[in-house]
């Protein structure tokens, strides 16, 4: 039984990973330089190539060329080699940044720790809902962080202009991504009606549900910027600035009750954002 308990977890987690690569497949709406993102594949840059990003979920990457903006790598190391020159930030979580003494990195470095997934599978598999439980929240926290890194990596400027949007005015953001959230299922109803509707009522889930996500990200980068600052930390990267509101919001998250309200204050603050900015290209 707890195999298959086990195994169910595995596949969300997948899945989790999956769709965050499937966002990363697109192409960055601002920059005609290619992305190169792999799954359970090895990235190399070579020698006088240049790419807008390189990402691997499943494998590591090595840079001999250039990159512009990041270089991720999810459950493998980050080789810069002599020849390298990285524009932004360089990030391996669960792996090794090996930097080379004539790399070039002009971001931050960072290095996320995932170790402690062996004792957490462990400790779920000698029983226990509760236990089961929060095995599962770590993988969901996981897989949102694999698919925040991924999306920073990419879309930096859209989610900047995102971020940008809710420090503007806040107020405003949340209240459209409350008449947002009440109208979704109106609009299904109304899509129902016709054939060709009831076509596009995944698709209107997708896209609420996508944007909620992407604005979701968005506050936790202002959040992290704003805490920094707070600690008069000032110059940090929208990655590391990305990661630590990220961490704050989950924090946040379990406080019974209203940890809980004040995350869906912050998605519907952040699906207003999406709508505004129209996911950052506004």
């Amino acid at each position: 039984m707890l195999r298959k308990i086990f195994g169910s977890l595995l596949v969300i987690f997948l899945l989790v990973t999956f769709a965050a690569t499937a966002f990363a497949l697109v192409k960055g709406l601002e920059n005609d330089k290619q992305s190169i993102v792999r799954v359970g594949d090895s990235v190399v840059v070579p020698q006088g190539a240049e790419v807008k990003s390189a990402v691997s979920v499943g494998g590591s990457v090595t840079v001999y060329g250039k990159v512009a903006e990041d270089v991720v790598s999810v459950g493998g190391s980050v080789f810069l080699k002599d020849t390298a020159t990285v524009g932004g930030d360089v990030v391996s979580v669960g792996g090794k940044v090996m930097k080379e003494p004539g790399a070039i990195s002009k971001g931050d470095i960072v290095e996320v720790s995932v170790a402690g997934i062996t004792p957490a599978v462990s400790f779920f598999t000698k029983g226990g809902m509760l236990k089961g439980l929060a095995f599962f929240g770590l993988l969901n926290f996981i897989g949102f962080l694999i698919l925040a890194i991924i999306l920073v990596a990419l879309f930096t400027p859209q989610l900047g202009r995102t971020s940008s949007s809710m420090e503007g005015n806040l107020l405003r953001d949340c209240l459209i991504g409350l008449l947002i959230a009440v109208l979704i299922i109106p609009v299904a109803i109304i899509l129902a009606v016709s054939i060709v509707g009831i076509i596009l009522i995944p698709v209107w889930i997708v896209l609420v549900i996508g944007a909620g996500l992407f604005g979701y990200i968005a506050i936790g980068h202002l959040l992290g910027k704003k805490t920094l600052q707070a600690f008069r930390i000032h110059g940090k990267s929208m990655m590391v600035e990305t990661l630590c509101g990220i961490v704050l919001l989950s924090l946040i998250g379990l406080v019974p009750v209203g940890g809980f309200i004040i995350k869906m204050i912050a998605w519907l603050c952040g699906l207003g954002a999406v709508y505004m900015t129209r996911f950052g290209t506004k």
